[in-house]
């Protein structure tokens, strides 16, 4: 019978946390892009510190 080490050297160096944070990084990337998409389409005047701020905000929010 075994004692547990032996499955566990069986498992991938990779475990299932750091696949999950990456996948967050990448959704959050992709939100942080798709936000910068909407503000260029729809709000092309806003200034530039605005903008700054709004993303700003919205990088918080993501966390």
């Amino acid at each position: 019978m075994s004692d547990g080490n032996f499955n566990r050297a069986l498992l991938p160096k990779n475990e299932l946390s750091a696949g999950i944070r990456a996948g967050k990084a990448q959704m959050r990337t992709k939100a942080y892009k798709a936000l910068e998409e909407v503000l260029k389409t729809y709000f092309p005047e806003i200034s530039s510190e605005k903008e700054t701020e709004i993303k700003q905000k919205f990088s918080d929010l993501l966390r």
